[in-house]
């Protein structure tokens, strides 16, 4: 069981690395690059934390780790522009209207498409941690739209 954890895990890094190389065309993304978890700096967006490993979160692409806190709910919100996410520790959902609330642990991929409203939450008594790669500049913008 623990073995196919991990080959779950790594098979979600496969898919975001995957990501990540379709992206790095023109961007900060350098060949062999190697960033250590301690190297990772996190910036803190009111609770959720990002830290960008490759590109410019404030301008374009960029891969970048996102931790929620544990509990964690957003409010309904959007992004304008998709992103691609793998859930590397915790349990996540991540819920557009009309939807079904499906629990992603460990190794788990979603695509959130731009423009469309959602919410996000980390069902876990630990912190969550995502790895999401999008072509343009991270943003969150609340909506007043009912996602359930």
């Amino acid at each position: 069981m623990q073995a196919f954890k991990y080959l779950t895990v790594f098979s979600g890094f496969g898919i975001a690395l995957a990501a990540q190389v379709a992206l790095a065309q023109n961007t900060q993304f350098q060949p062999g690059q190697i960033v250590a978890a301690k190297e990772v700096r996190f910036k803190d967006l009111g609770g959720p934390q990002l830290g960008t490993v490759w590109g410019d979160d404030s301008k374009g692409a960029h891969g970048s780790f996102l931790r929620l806190p544990k509990g964690f709910v957003s409010p309904s919100h959007l992004h304008t522009g998709d992103y691609d996410a793998v859930v590397v520790e915790g349990t996540v959902t991540n819920v557009e209207a009309g939807q079904k609330a499906i629990p992603l642990g460990p190794g788990s991929y979603f695509v959130q498409r731009g423009k469309v409203n959602h919410v996000t939450s980390c069902l876990s008594k630990t912190p969550c941690l995502l790895f999401v790669t999008q072509r343009e500049a991270f943003d969150f913008i609340t909506s007043n739209a009912a996602v359930n």
